[in-house]
Protein backbone atom coordinates (compact mmCIF):
# COMPACT_ATOMS: atom_id res chain seq x y z
CA UNK A 1 0.00 0.00 0.00
CA UNK A 2 1.19 3.37 -1.14
CA UNK A 3 -0.20 6.65 -1.45
CA UNK A 4 0.37 8.54 -4.85
CA UNK A 5 -2.37 11.34 -4.82
CA UNK A 6 -4.95 12.60 -3.27
CA UNK A 7 -7.87 15.77 -3.62
CA UNK A 8 -9.82 17.01 -1.34
CA UNK A 9 -12.93 19.13 -2.05
CA UNK A 10 -14.03 20.67 0.58
CA UNK A 11 -13.45 19.03 4.44
CA UNK A 12 -13.12 21.74 7.30
CA UNK A 13 -10.78 23.74 6.74
CA UNK A 14 -9.02 22.02 3.80
CA UNK A 15 -10.32 23.46 0.75
CA UNK A 16 -9.21 21.90 -3.22
CA UNK A 17 -6.20 21.00 -2.18
CA UNK A 18 -3.86 18.14 -3.64
CA UNK A 19 -0.96 16.11 -1.91
CA UNK A 20 1.32 14.46 -4.14
CA UNK A 21 2.98 11.43 -2.04
CA UNK A 22 6.57 9.53 -3.11
CA UNK A 23 4.85 6.55 -3.82
CA UNK A 24 7.79 4.89 -3.29
CA UNK A 25 8.97 5.72 0.09
CA UNK A 26 7.27 4.24 3.31
CA UNK A 27 7.07 7.50 5.22
CA UNK A 28 5.02 10.81 4.49
CA UNK A 29 6.03 13.36 7.16
CA UNK A 30 3.44 16.20 7.86
CA UNK A 31 4.66 19.71 9.27
CA UNK A 32 3.13 22.92 9.37
CA UNK A 33 1.57 25.30 12.50
CA UNK A 34 -0.98 24.68 14.86
CA UNK A 35 -4.49 24.74 12.54
CA UNK A 36 -2.77 24.72 9.11
CA UNK A 37 -4.96 21.23 8.41
CA UNK A 38 -2.17 18.41 9.12
CA UNK A 39 -4.92 16.44 11.35
CA UNK A 40 -7.53 17.10 9.04
CA UNK A 41 -6.06 15.85 6.26
CA UNK A 42 -4.76 12.84 8.60
CA UNK A 43 -9.02 12.28 9.36
CA UNK A 44 -9.67 12.49 5.79
CA UNK A 45 -7.45 9.37 5.06
CA UNK A 46 -9.16 7.65 7.52
CA UNK A 47 -12.87 8.60 6.59
CA UNK A 48 -11.66 7.20 2.67
CA UNK A 49 -10.55 4.10 3.90
CA UNK A 50 -13.26 3.77 6.97
CA UNK A 51 -16.01 4.22 4.11
CA UNK A 52 -14.36 2.11 1.54
CA UNK A 53 -14.48 -0.85 3.55
CA UNK A 54 -17.89 -0.09 4.76
CA UNK A 55 -19.06 0.68 1.51
CA UNK A 56 -20.32 4.36 2.85
CA UNK A 57 -20.36 7.87 1.14
CA UNK A 58 -18.06 10.05 2.48
CA UNK A 59 -18.78 13.45 3.94
CA UNK A 60 -17.24 15.47 1.13
CA UNK A 61 -15.76 14.56 -2.47
CA UNK A 62 -12.33 13.18 -3.34
CA UNK A 63 -10.24 11.44 -6.01
CA UNK A 64 -7.27 9.31 -4.69
CA UNK A 65 -4.60 7.47 -6.41
CA UNK A 66 -2.52 4.62 -4.67
CA UNK A 67 -0.66 1.39 -5.45
CA UNK A 68 -2.01 -1.75 -4.15
CA UNK A 69 -0.51 -5.29 -4.33
CA UNK A 70 1.49 -3.95 -7.18
CA UNK A 71 -1.45 -2.68 -9.03
CA UNK A 72 -2.10 1.15 -9.75
CA UNK A 73 -5.74 2.14 -7.92
CA UNK A 74 -7.86 5.38 -8.92
CA UNK A 75 -11.27 6.45 -6.74
CA UNK A 76 -13.61 9.08 -7.43
CA UNK A 77 -16.11 10.13 -5.22
CA UNK A 78 -18.61 13.33 -5.24
CA UNK A 79 -19.59 14.13 -1.50
CA UNK A 80 -22.70 11.89 -0.56
CA UNK A 81 -22.20 9.55 -3.56
CA UNK A 82 -21.33 6.16 -4.20
CA UNK A 83 -17.34 6.01 -5.30
CA UNK A 84 -16.12 5.09 -9.22
CA UNK A 85 -13.24 2.49 -9.53
CA UNK A 86 -10.15 2.33 -11.73
CA UNK A 87 -7.54 0.43 -12.01
CA UNK A 88 -3.89 0.41 -14.04
CA UNK A 89 -2.41 -3.15 -14.35
CA UNK A 90 1.33 -4.06 -14.07
CA UNK A 91 2.99 -3.25 -16.90
CA UNK A 92 0.31 -0.70 -18.51
CA UNK A 93 0.07 3.00 -19.06
CA UNK A 94 -3.66 3.68 -18.88
CA UNK A 95 -6.49 3.47 -15.72
CA UNK A 96 -9.44 1.17 -16.74
CA UNK A 97 -12.63 1.11 -15.32
CA UNK A 98 -12.94 -1.13 -12.38
CA UNK A 99 -16.41 -2.62 -11.05
CA UNK A 100 -17.03 -2.72 -7.52
CA UNK A 101 -17.77 -5.87 -6.96
CA UNK A 102 -14.09 -6.59 -8.20
CA UNK A 103 -12.65 -3.80 -6.39
CA UNK A 104 -14.30 -5.12 -2.98
CA UNK A 105 -12.57 -8.31 -3.61
CA UNK A 106 -10.58 -10.66 -1.42
CA UNK A 107 -8.09 -13.38 -1.99
CA UNK A 108 -8.32 -16.66 -0.41
CA UNK A 109 -6.71 -15.76 2.71
CA UNK A 110 -9.79 -13.02 2.97
CA UNK A 111 -6.66 -10.12 2.57
CA UNK A 112 -8.39 -6.93 -0.25
CA UNK A 113 -6.99 -7.25 -3.35
CA UNK A 114 -7.78 -3.20 -4.17
CA UNK A 115 -7.49 -1.76 -0.49
CA UNK A 116 -5.33 -1.80 2.59
CA UNK A 117 -5.52 -4.77 4.04
CA UNK A 118 -5.13 -2.58 7.61
CA UNK A 119 -5.35 0.77 8.68
CA UNK A 120 -3.95 1.97 11.65
CA UNK A 121 -4.65 5.25 13.35
CA UNK A 122 -3.02 7.35 16.34
CA UNK A 123 -3.63 10.36 17.89
CA UNK A 124 -1.63 11.56 21.03
CA UNK A 125 -4.20 14.65 21.22
CA UNK A 126 -7.41 14.89 24.48
CA UNK A 127 -9.76 14.64 21.58
CA UNK A 128 -11.22 11.31 20.38
CA UNK A 129 -12.34 12.69 16.77
CA UNK A 130 -9.87 9.95 15.05
CA UNK A 131 -11.11 7.27 17.47
CA UNK A 132 -14.91 7.58 16.34
CA UNK A 133 -14.28 6.64 12.80
CA UNK A 134 -12.66 3.58 13.84
CA UNK A 135 -15.65 2.77 15.90
CA UNK A 136 -18.04 1.19 13.51
CA UNK A 137 -14.97 -1.49 12.77
CA UNK A 138 -14.56 -2.67 16.51
CA UNK A 139 -18.26 -2.95 17.10
CA UNK A 140 -18.07 -5.38 14.14
CA UNK A 141 -15.23 -7.32 16.01
CA UNK A 142 -16.90 -6.84 19.25
CA UNK A 143 -19.98 -8.52 17.95
CA UNK A 144 -18.17 -11.52 16.89
CA UNK A 145 -15.26 -12.29 19.56
CA UNK A 146 -18.40 -12.56 22.08
CA UNK A 147 -20.30 -15.36 19.87
CA UNK A 148 -19.46 -18.84 21.32
CA UNK A 149 -17.23 -20.71 19.47
CA UNK A 150 -19.68 -23.35 18.12
CA UNK A 151 -21.09 -20.68 16.12
CA UNK A 152 -18.12 -18.42 15.20
CA UNK A 153 -16.65 -22.06 13.73
CA UNK A 154 -19.34 -21.52 11.43
CA UNK A 155 -18.25 -17.70 10.20
CA UNK A 156 -17.01 -17.74 7.04
CA UNK A 157 -15.65 -14.13 7.72
CA UNK A 158 -12.24 -14.03 9.51
CA UNK A 159 -12.13 -11.66 12.56
CA UNK A 160 -9.50 -9.51 10.94
CA UNK A 161 -11.35 -9.06 8.15
CA UNK A 162 -13.91 -7.17 10.18
CA UNK A 163 -11.93 -4.89 11.85
CA UNK A 164 -9.47 -3.70 9.18
CA UNK A 165 -9.16 -0.53 10.63
CA UNK A 166 -7.71 -0.35 14.29
CA UNK A 167 -7.32 2.62 16.45
CA UNK A 168 -4.50 2.59 19.36
CA UNK A 169 -5.96 3.73 22.76
CA UNK A 170 -3.65 4.39 25.76
CA UNK A 171 -4.83 0.57 27.72
CA UNK A 172 -3.43 -1.26 24.27
CA UNK A 173 0.13 -0.23 25.73
CA UNK A 174 0.40 -2.88 28.32
CA UNK A 175 -1.10 -5.30 26.20
CA UNK A 176 1.42 -4.46 24.20
CA UNK A 177 4.26 -4.52 26.84
CA UNK A 178 2.87 -8.22 28.57
CA UNK A 179 3.15 -9.83 24.31
CA UNK A 180 6.68 -8.47 24.18
CA UNK A 181 7.62 -11.10 26.57
CA UNK A 182 5.78 -13.60 25.14
CA UNK A 183 8.07 -16.68 23.17
CA UNK A 184 7.98 -15.49 19.55
CA UNK A 185 10.84 -15.20 16.76
CA UNK A 186 12.61 -12.49 17.10
CA UNK A 187 11.57 -11.93 20.99
CA UNK A 188 15.43 -12.24 22.10
CA UNK A 189 15.93 -8.84 19.75
CA UNK A 190 12.70 -7.13 21.19
CA UNK A 191 13.62 -7.87 24.40
CA UNK A 192 17.04 -6.37 23.90
CA UNK A 193 14.91 -3.44 22.82
CA UNK A 194 13.31 -2.76 26.16
CA UNK A 195 16.59 -3.22 28.21
CA UNK A 196 18.70 -0.92 25.80
CA UNK A 197 15.63 2.01 24.98
CA UNK A 198 13.53 1.38 28.44
CA UNK A 199 16.00 -0.23 30.58
CA UNK A 200 13.01 -2.82 30.89
CA UNK A 201 14.81 -6.33 31.79
CA UNK A 202 11.52 -8.52 32.61
CA UNK A 203 7.95 -8.77 33.09
CA UNK A 204 7.62 -9.17 36.81
CA UNK A 205 3.47 -9.97 37.59
CA UNK A 206 0.46 -8.80 36.18
CA UNK A 207 -3.09 -8.54 38.00
CA UNK A 208 -6.37 -7.80 36.27
CA UNK A 209 -9.25 -6.32 38.08
CA UNK A 210 -12.75 -7.34 36.18
CA UNK A 211 -15.65 -5.92 37.07
CA UNK A 212 -19.45 -6.81 36.55
CA UNK A 213 -20.31 -5.47 33.02
CA UNK A 214 -23.04 -3.40 32.21
CA UNK A 215 -24.44 -6.14 30.07
CA UNK A 216 -26.66 -9.25 30.98
CA UNK A 217 -25.63 -12.42 29.08
CA UNK A 218 -27.54 -15.82 29.76
CA UNK A 219 -25.57 -19.57 29.29
CA UNK A 220 -22.11 -18.12 29.29
CA UNK A 221 -19.71 -18.60 32.04
CA UNK A 222 -21.41 -17.86 35.69
CA UNK A 223 -17.63 -16.86 37.00
CA UNK A 224 -17.13 -13.74 34.22
CA UNK A 225 -20.72 -13.04 34.83
CA UNK A 226 -21.87 -15.21 32.07
CA UNK A 227 -19.41 -14.08 29.23
CA UNK A 228 -19.14 -15.43 26.06
CA UNK A 229 -16.95 -16.40 23.11
CA UNK A 230 -13.27 -15.37 23.25
CA UNK A 231 -13.48 -13.44 26.46
CA UNK A 232 -14.63 -16.02 27.93
CA UNK A 233 -12.02 -18.75 26.94
CA UNK A 234 -9.56 -16.90 27.96
CA UNK A 235 -10.50 -15.07 31.32
CA UNK A 236 -11.12 -19.34 31.56
CA UNK A 237 -7.09 -19.76 30.79
CA UNK A 238 -6.52 -17.12 33.11
CA UNK A 239 -8.41 -17.96 36.29
CA UNK A 240 -6.56 -21.44 36.02
CA UNK A 241 -3.40 -19.66 36.08
CA UNK A 242 -3.75 -17.31 38.40
CA UNK A 243 -2.73 -17.10 42.00
CA UNK A 244 -5.76 -17.34 44.30
CA UNK A 245 -8.64 -15.48 42.58
CA UNK A 246 -10.46 -12.90 44.52
CA UNK A 247 -14.11 -11.45 44.52
CA UNK A 248 -14.91 -8.30 46.50
CA UNK A 249 -17.07 -5.03 45.65
CA UNK A 250 -15.10 -2.11 45.14
CA UNK A 251 -16.36 1.61 44.81
CA UNK A 252 -15.72 2.69 40.77
CA UNK A 253 -15.82 6.81 40.93
CA UNK A 254 -17.99 7.91 38.27
CA UNK A 255 -18.14 11.35 38.74
CA UNK A 256 -18.08 14.04 41.75
CA UNK A 257 -21.18 12.76 43.19
CA UNK A 258 -21.50 8.60 42.15
CA UNK A 259 -19.45 6.01 43.27
CA UNK A 260 -21.40 3.07 42.73
CA UNK A 261 -20.29 -0.48 44.31
CA UNK A 262 -19.48 -3.54 42.14
CA UNK A 263 -18.17 -6.43 42.15
CA UNK A 264 -15.49 -7.15 40.74
CA UNK A 265 -12.66 -10.28 40.22
CA UNK A 266 -9.36 -10.19 40.84
CA UNK A 267 -6.90 -12.58 38.52
CA UNK A 268 -3.29 -12.60 39.66
CA UNK A 269 0.05 -13.67 37.67
CA UNK A 270 2.95 -13.68 39.52
CA UNK A 271 5.38 -14.41 37.14
CA UNK A 272 6.17 -14.90 33.02
CA UNK A 273 5.84 -18.68 33.85
CA UNK A 274 2.21 -18.09 34.41
CA UNK A 275 1.26 -15.44 32.10
CA UNK A 276 3.10 -18.20 29.08
CA UNK A 277 1.14 -21.03 30.32
CA UNK A 278 -2.21 -19.01 29.12
CA UNK A 279 -0.14 -17.76 25.92
CA UNK A 280 0.11 -21.07 25.07
CA UNK A 281 -3.40 -21.32 24.12
CA UNK A 282 -3.01 -19.04 21.36
CA UNK A 283 -0.73 -19.66 17.74
CA UNK A 284 1.04 -15.95 17.99
CA UNK A 285 1.70 -12.66 19.50
CA UNK A 286 -1.44 -11.37 17.54
CA UNK A 287 -3.66 -13.93 18.81
CA UNK A 288 -2.85 -13.62 21.99
CA UNK A 289 -2.98 -9.40 21.86
CA UNK A 290 -6.35 -10.05 20.22
CA UNK A 291 -7.17 -11.88 23.71
CA UNK A 292 -6.35 -9.44 25.83
CA UNK A 293 -7.87 -6.81 24.35
CA UNK A 294 -10.82 -8.89 24.36
CA UNK A 295 -11.56 -8.39 28.46
CA UNK A 296 -11.44 -4.32 27.00
CA UNK A 297 -14.06 -4.17 24.64
CA UNK A 298 -16.13 -6.49 26.18
CA UNK A 299 -16.15 -3.95 29.40
CA UNK A 300 -14.92 -6.46 31.75
CA UNK A 301 -11.68 -4.60 32.56
CA UNK A 302 -11.83 -2.09 35.30
CA UNK A 303 -8.02 -2.02 35.39
CA UNK A 304 -4.42 -4.19 34.31
CA UNK A 305 -1.47 -3.66 36.88
CA UNK A 306 1.47 -4.89 35.00
CA UNK A 307 5.17 -4.86 36.78
CA UNK A 308 8.25 -5.05 35.13
CA UNK A 309 11.81 -5.60 36.39
CA UNK A 310 13.70 -2.23 35.15
CA UNK A 311 17.78 -2.35 35.28
CA UNK A 312 19.96 -1.27 38.20
CA UNK A 313 21.16 1.79 36.08
CA UNK A 314 17.07 2.74 36.61
CA UNK A 315 16.81 1.96 40.26
CA UNK A 316 16.97 -2.37 39.46
CA UNK A 317 13.38 -2.85 41.40
CA UNK A 318 9.95 -3.79 39.93
CA UNK A 319 7.86 -0.63 39.02
CA UNK A 320 4.29 -0.62 37.54
CA UNK A 321 3.73 0.27 33.67
CA UNK A 322 1.76 3.09 35.19
CA UNK A 323 5.67 4.13 36.76
CA UNK A 324 6.98 4.53 32.84
CA UNK A 325 7.34 8.45 31.93
CA UNK A 326 4.98 9.39 29.26
CA UNK A 327 7.41 8.87 26.84
CA UNK A 328 8.17 5.39 27.63
CA UNK A 329 4.58 4.55 27.63
CA UNK A 330 3.81 6.37 24.05
CA UNK A 331 6.71 4.60 22.26
CA UNK A 332 5.55 1.17 24.26
CA UNK A 333 1.89 1.41 23.12
CA UNK A 334 3.34 2.80 19.19
CA UNK A 335 5.89 0.32 18.50
CA UNK A 336 4.30 -2.32 19.79
CA UNK A 337 0.70 -2.04 18.07
CA UNK A 338 2.75 -1.67 14.88
CA UNK A 339 4.78 -4.90 15.70
CA UNK A 340 1.79 -7.00 16.63
CA UNK A 341 -0.81 -5.87 14.10
CA UNK A 342 0.62 -4.42 11.27
CA UNK A 343 -0.11 -6.65 7.78
CA UNK A 344 1.26 -6.08 4.40
CA UNK A 345 -0.49 -3.71 2.36
CA UNK A 346 -0.95 -1.42 5.09
CA UNK A 347 -1.50 2.11 6.03
CA UNK A 348 -0.23 4.03 9.35
CA UNK A 349 -2.21 6.86 10.15
CA UNK A 350 -0.02 8.71 13.50
CA UNK A 351 -0.80 11.97 14.54
CA UNK A 352 1.82 13.75 16.94
CA UNK A 353 3.07 10.22 17.97
CA UNK A 354 6.35 11.18 19.36
CA UNK A 355 5.16 13.83 21.72
CA UNK A 356 6.67 12.85 24.90
CA UNK A 357 9.74 11.55 23.21
CA UNK A 358 13.18 12.75 24.44
CA UNK A 359 15.37 13.95 21.86
CA UNK A 360 17.83 10.62 21.16
CA UNK A 361 14.55 8.95 20.82
CA UNK A 362 13.05 11.28 18.16
CA UNK A 363 16.64 11.40 16.05
CA UNK A 364 16.16 7.44 15.91
CA UNK A 365 12.22 7.66 15.77
CA UNK A 366 12.00 6.44 12.30
CA UNK A 367 14.53 4.02 12.61
CA UNK A 368 12.36 2.49 15.65
CA UNK A 369 9.44 1.86 12.97
CA UNK A 370 11.53 0.11 10.47
CA UNK A 371 12.87 -2.52 13.57
CA UNK A 372 9.56 -3.22 14.31
CA UNK A 373 7.25 -2.70 11.01
CA UNK A 374 9.11 -5.74 9.33
CA UNK A 375 6.34 -5.45 6.16
CA UNK A 376 7.19 -1.78 5.63
CA UNK A 377 8.13 -2.43 1.76
CA UNK A 378 4.61 -2.82 1.11
CA UNK A 379 3.48 -0.28 3.90
CA UNK A 380 2.69 3.36 3.86
CA UNK A 381 2.96 5.61 7.09
CA UNK A 382 1.16 9.03 7.12
CA UNK A 383 2.99 11.04 10.26
CA UNK A 384 1.95 14.46 11.32
CA UNK A 385 4.91 16.16 13.42
CA UNK A 386 6.36 19.34 15.03
CA UNK A 387 9.48 18.14 15.69
CA UNK A 388 12.52 18.57 13.12
CA UNK A 389 14.64 15.45 14.36
CA UNK A 390 11.54 12.98 13.59
CA UNK A 391 12.27 13.89 9.62
CA UNK A 392 15.58 15.10 9.62
CA UNK A 393 17.39 12.18 7.66
CA UNK A 394 14.43 12.21 5.11
CA UNK A 395 14.63 13.89 1.39
CA UNK A 396 11.92 17.07 0.63
CA UNK A 397 10.02 14.13 -1.28
CA UNK A 398 9.38 12.69 2.10
CA UNK A 399 7.83 15.74 3.68
CA UNK A 400 4.99 17.94 2.56
CA UNK A 401 4.26 21.50 4.42
CA UNK A 402 0.93 22.61 5.45
CA UNK A 403 0.61 26.22 5.81
CA UNK A 404 -2.67 29.20 5.78
CA UNK A 405 -2.29 32.06 3.43
CA UNK A 406 -3.55 35.61 5.05
CA UNK A 407 -7.11 34.31 3.77
CA UNK A 408 -7.12 31.44 5.85
CA UNK A 409 -6.62 29.00 2.58
CA UNK A 410 -4.58 26.08 3.41
CA UNK A 411 -1.30 25.44 0.92
CA UNK A 412 0.43 22.08 0.80
CA UNK A 413 4.15 22.38 -0.41
CA UNK A 414 7.05 20.13 -0.84
CA UNK A 415 10.07 21.93 0.85
CA UNK A 416 13.04 23.62 -1.09
CA UNK A 417 15.80 21.54 0.47
CA UNK A 418 15.86 18.51 1.43
CA UNK A 419 15.90 18.03 5.28
CA UNK A 420 18.62 15.45 5.57
CA UNK A 421 22.26 16.82 5.78
CA UNK A 422 20.92 20.23 6.89
CA UNK A 423 20.76 19.90 10.66
CA UNK A 424 18.08 21.34 12.85
CA UNK A 425 18.93 24.67 13.17
CA UNK A 426 18.86 25.42 9.34
CA UNK A 427 15.44 23.34 9.33
CA UNK A 428 14.27 25.15 11.87
CA UNK A 429 14.93 28.57 9.83
CA UNK A 430 14.32 26.99 6.48
CA UNK A 431 10.55 27.32 4.98
CA UNK A 432 9.56 23.72 7.12
CA UNK A 433 9.07 26.02 10.09
CA UNK A 434 10.25 29.63 8.97
CA UNK A 435 11.63 30.98 12.39
CA UNK A 436 13.58 33.89 12.01
CA UNK A 437 16.50 32.79 14.52
CA UNK A 438 17.06 29.89 16.52
CA UNK A 439 18.27 32.04 19.68
CA UNK A 440 15.93 32.81 22.73
CA UNK A 441 13.74 35.81 21.89
CA UNK A 442 16.15 38.10 24.73
CA UNK A 443 18.91 37.03 22.99
CA UNK A 444 18.15 38.15 19.56
CA UNK A 445 16.71 41.28 20.82
CA UNK A 446 19.95 42.03 22.15
CA UNK A 447 21.83 40.88 19.08
CA UNK A 448 19.03 43.29 16.82
CA UNK A 449 19.46 46.25 19.19
CA UNK A 450 23.86 45.72 19.02
CA UNK A 451 23.26 45.90 14.91
CA UNK A 452 21.21 49.12 14.79
CA UNK A 453 23.90 51.04 17.28
CA UNK A 454 26.40 49.79 15.73
CA UNK A 455 25.34 50.67 12.17
CA UNK A 456 23.69 54.06 13.00
CA UNK A 457 24.78 56.99 10.88
CA UNK A 458 24.65 59.74 13.31
CA UNK A 459 27.49 59.64 16.02
CA UNK A 460 26.08 57.92 19.48
CA UNK A 461 24.65 59.72 22.29
CA UNK A 462 26.70 59.09 25.81
CA UNK A 463 23.58 56.47 26.91
CA UNK A 464 23.65 54.88 23.84
CA UNK A 465 27.55 54.24 23.75
CA UNK A 466 27.16 53.10 27.19
CA UNK A 467 24.09 50.77 26.15
CA UNK A 468 26.02 49.57 23.05
CA UNK A 469 28.71 48.71 25.63
CA UNK A 470 27.15 46.71 28.09
CA UNK A 471 25.47 44.46 25.05
CA UNK A 472 29.02 44.07 23.89
CA UNK A 473 29.99 42.83 26.97
CA UNK A 474 26.78 40.48 28.07
CA UNK A 475 27.15 38.92 24.19
CA UNK A 476 30.90 38.58 24.32
CA UNK A 477 29.96 36.78 27.62
CA UNK A 478 27.60 34.43 25.12
CA UNK A 479 30.32 33.79 23.21
CA UNK A 480 28.33 36.05 20.52
CA UNK A 481 31.16 38.27 19.37
CA UNK A 482 32.14 39.01 15.08
CA UNK A 483 35.65 39.31 14.44
CA UNK A 484 35.56 38.76 10.76
CA UNK A 485 35.31 42.29 9.44
CA UNK A 486 33.21 41.33 6.11
CA UNK A 487 30.48 40.01 8.23
CA UNK A 488 30.66 43.40 10.27
CA UNK A 489 29.80 45.17 6.77
CA UNK A 490 27.43 42.90 5.70
CA UNK A 491 25.48 43.29 9.24
CA UNK A 492 25.91 46.88 8.79
CA UNK A 493 24.36 46.99 5.11
CA UNK A 494 21.50 44.75 6.84
CA UNK A 495 20.42 46.66 9.50
CA UNK A 496 20.50 49.82 7.06
CA UNK A 497 17.60 47.80 4.37
CA UNK A 498 15.85 45.22 6.52
CA UNK A 499 12.82 46.06 7.04
CA UNK A 500 11.50 47.08 11.08
CA UNK A 501 8.46 44.42 10.91
CA UNK A 502 11.03 41.50 10.50
CA UNK A 503 12.56 41.97 13.95
CA UNK A 504 9.06 42.05 15.47
CA UNK A 505 8.08 38.61 14.95
CA UNK A 506 9.24 35.05 15.99
CA UNK A 507 7.94 33.22 12.45
CA UNK A 508 8.37 35.02 9.39
CA UNK A 509 5.57 34.59 6.72
CA UNK A 510 7.05 32.94 3.52
CA UNK A 511 6.75 36.30 1.63
CA UNK A 512 8.71 37.73 4.56
CA UNK A 513 11.32 34.68 4.46
CA UNK A 514 11.64 34.98 0.44
CA UNK A 515 12.50 38.73 0.94
CA UNK A 516 14.79 38.37 3.42
CA UNK A 517 16.88 35.96 1.56
CA UNK A 518 16.59 38.25 -1.45
CA UNK A 519 18.16 41.23 0.64
CA UNK A 520 20.85 38.71 1.79
CA UNK A 521 22.06 37.48 -1.78
CA UNK A 522 21.96 41.40 -2.92
CA UNK A 523 24.38 42.56 -0.38
CA UNK A 524 26.32 39.33 -0.57
CA UNK A 525 26.84 40.58 -4.51
CA UNK A 526 27.50 44.01 -3.67
CA UNK A 527 30.32 43.00 -1.11
CA UNK A 528 31.76 40.89 -3.63
CA UNK A 529 31.59 43.60 -6.32
CA UNK A 530 33.25 45.74 -3.65
CA UNK A 531 36.41 43.18 -2.52
CA UNK A 532 37.11 42.58 -6.29
CA UNK A 533 37.59 46.33 -6.92
CA UNK A 534 39.79 47.03 -4.20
Amino acid sequence: MRLDELWIDEFKNLRNITVDFDEESPYTVLVGENGSGKSNFIEALAWIFRSLDLEEPTPFSYEIKYRCRGVDVRVKAAKGSAPEFWEKPTGTTAYEGLPKSKFMSVDDDERPNYRPAFVFGYYSGPSDRLASLFERHRERFYRLIIQPQARRATQTVHSNALRRLFYAQTLHGQFALIAFFMKATGGDEDRKFLRDHLQIEGLDSVLFALRRPPWRHSGGDPRFWNAEGEVREFLGRLFDASMVPMRMDRRIPMDLTKNPSVECLYLFLPDVSALKRVYESYENQYAFFTALESTHISKLLSEARTRVRVSRAAGGRAITYRDLSEGEQQLLLVLGLLKFTAEEESLFLLDEPDTHLNPAWSVQYLGFLDRFIERRESCHMVIATHDPLVFSRLLKSQVRIFRRDDSGKVHVEEPQQDPRGMGVQAILMSDLFRLRSTLDLDTQHDLDRQRQLSSKQQPLTSAEKAELQSLNTNLCHLGLTSRDPLYDLFLKKWSEREKPEWTKTTELTPEQQREREDLAADIARELAAEQSCE
